[in-house]
């Protein structure tokens, strides 16, 4: 089989090609019907998926992939073809083998994103396909009038709001093209300059090494737009180091878990969820990723916080002076992600598209592969250009599979009235609290989310949640970043913490351990959107700059109090009652009632002046 997988990896890497090409051009050359860039995408979408890993299984399996890739294809080819008449067709279907092309294309798209994830999210769709079938025999509010499968498939594969939906044209559009700008800044050089960057600032500081991972997270994380792909990228690096200064594996693990997660809340691109966000509300990018920087930051804020607590209870020390590159060997390696991401942020400055500015900045990264991080010519710059084109193709499959996967839900929720009635659900089950109604939908994300991309599960719940927050009178970016949060926390929310499990086997260590730590440095990311959600000023949404600047305030001394409270340290080991005191002056913080903020003032100058009472003895 050697044979087959070598021609089976120049398929592969033929289409990743073109696949790469075509989202370049996209942005640029922007006169391609809607219909046509869709279904284009999809089919050099679908051999990816079906070509990939081949070689390890027996001769019936390749040739049934390879007929499941032609056929996917041309179903595709189809629609590119005869996109006039199909559009004329309203999805009305003309004939039985239109509704047979339909199924078969759904199901291939339901394999498509069993392939590249975990079966869940199909399993859903599956069961949304099966009520849009069976659902008028469901009696009462729930049920609907009944759609034979000619509708069904009619509505899903021959109108742009099925499979060629908002979420495809969304994956083609714009995910695809800063998918790719992550992948070039990777491959030719931007993730060392990542690491360098981030030992140099912070490796010198109290328990380093976790601080570092952080930042170096941070930054990664908001192009991989992977909790797990950034564990695994920066986690290779950091858990170690961590390790060989007597951090305990868990706890090492844990940092990375936490702070890979993070990084798809954090601008400039915050991962694929940020355009999805910017379609579903009709809101600019650039609003986007304004209002979502200091949540980011007090995330990342209270991290620091917490890993200096551990580092000061535990007596973890930073990295030695000749551990840490120099800063001209840092400068010089920083270069390497730092210009692209200014190229990319002055032009979304100036209100060019976020698909337009990546497609500059991907340009700014090709003069990189011609040198190494030390500024010398790199002879053998082919495969840095090869790798960026096979990990482009690779990500767009999984995110334009989940996005297919989850259009066809969305199409489902609306055909039937499906997502209406849920939310109206919502409502009445919460009497119209909002309290109640906010709590609900944290529920429902972090459960959404277990097993399922933050991709697709942000899509899931925005769809359902969402109208149930804005119809309360929340504002409709605040009601989003809540459900997008959430979606993000599930990747370190047991029972299914998909990055504590993964960071967890690069540390060799117990996954239930490294999820207490998690969430121990994780809970400021629960509290926050609640806190925006009931004070815009964190979004920079209203108000102005004192309201923002208390809130800022209330927040921060929260999160220092709650960090302190649940680690049991402050300036040394807190005794019980130290750990109730500052738990509860960290509540105080953030409730929005001035006289409750004055009682945590007074609280707060008490517990610095304090050095005796809080305190453990001898200690």
């Amino acid at each position: 089989m050697r044979e087959v997988d070598r021609i089976l990896l120049r398929f592969i890497f033929f289409f990743s090609c073109l696949l790469t090409l075509f989202s370049l051009i996209l942005p640029v050359y922007a006169f391609i019907p809607n219909l046509i860039e869709r279904a284009i995408h999809l089919g050099l979408v679908i051999p990816l998926v079906f070509l990939r890993g081949n070689g390890e299984r027996n001769k019936l399996a390749l040739l049934l992939n390879l007929l499941i890739s032609a056929l996917g294809l041309s179903l595709c080819l189809y629609i590119i073809i005869d996109f006039r008449g199909i559009l004329e067709q309203y999805g009305i279907v003309k004939n039985h083998l239109q509704t047979l092309m339909g199924l078969l294309m759904v199901l291939i798209v339901l394999e498509s994103a069993r392939r590249m994830i975990k079966p869940v999210l199909p399993t859903i769709t599956l069961l949304f396909l099966l009520y849009a079938i069976f659902g008028h025999h469901i009696p009462g509010f729930f049920g609907h009038v009944k759609y034979d499968l000619s509708q069904i498939s009619g509505m899903l594969y021959l109108t742009t709001g099925g499979i060629w939906g908002q979420l495809t044209g969304i994956s083609a559009n714009i995910i695809a093209i800063f998918v790719i700008l992550g992948a070039f800044i990777g491959s030719t050089g931007g993730e060392v300059g990542f690491r360098k960057i981030s030992v140099r600032l912070a490796g010198r500081l109290r328990g380093g090494p976790a601080k570092v991972a952080t930042i170096g997270s941070a930054m990664f994380g908001t192009i991989s737009g992977s909790a797990s792909a950034n564990v695994v990228t920066t986690g290779a690096f950091t858990i170690p180091m961590m390790k060989k200064l007597g951090f305990r594996p868990p706890f090492a693990a844990a940092v990375e878990a936490v702070a890979s997660t993070g990084g798809q809340i954090m601008p400039p691109i915050m991962g694929a969820g940020a355009f999805i966000m910017a379609e579903l509300t009709e809101t600019p990018y650039l609003k986007i990723a304004i209002s979502a920087t200091l949540p980011a930051i007090l995330y990342y804020f209270t991290c620091w916080i917490g890993i200096h607590f551990f580092a000061m209870r535990d007596g973890l020390r930073g990295l030695d002076p000749e551990e840490l590159p120099s800063w001209r060997e840092t400068i010089r390696a920083s270069a390497f992600f730092v210009i692209p991401f200014i190229v990319l942020i002055s032009l979304l400055v100036r209100m060019f598209t976020p698909q337009y500015s990546a497609f500059w900045a991907v340009l700014c990264t090709f003069p990189f592969a011609f040198f190494t991080t030390e500024w010398k010519f790199e002879r053998n710059f082919l495969p840095k250009i090869k790798r960026a084109i096979e990990e482009s193709g690779s990500q767009i499959a999984m995110i334009a599979s989940i996005c297919a996967c989850a259009q066809i839900i969305i199409a489902i929720l609306s055909y039937t009235g499906l997502g209406v009635k849920i939310s109206t659900f919502i409502v009445d089950l919460s009497g119209g609290s909002l309290f109640l109604t906010l709590l609900f939908t944290m529920i429902t994300c972090i459960v959404l989310g277990m097993e399922v991309p933050t991709t697709a599960s942000y899509i899931m719940a925005a769809i359902v949640a969402a109208p149930v927050l804005i119809k309360l009178g929340i504002h409709p970016l605040a009601a989003h970043l809540f459900i997008f949060y959430y979606a993000i926390l599930s990747a370190i929310t047991p029972p299914v913490c998909g990055a504590v499990y993964i960071a967890s086997g690069l540390a060799e260590a117990d996954w239930m351990e490294t999820a207490r730590y998690s969430l121990r440095l994780s809970y400021a990311a629960f509290l926050l959107p609640f806190i925006f959600i009931y004070d815009y000023s964190l979004l920079l949404l209203g108000g102005n700059l004192v309201s923002t600047s208390l809130c800022i305030l209330r927040t921060t001394m929260s999160m220092v109090m709650l960090s302190g409270g649940f680690i049991g340290q402050f300036r040394r080991t807190l005794n019980p009652l130290g750990r109730v005191l500052l738990f509860g002056i960290g509540i105080l913080w953030i409730t929005p009632l001035w006289i409750l903020d004055l009682v945590a003032f007074i609280g707060t100058i008490l517990i610095f002046l304090d050095k005796k009472w809080i305190y453990k003895k001898g200690i």
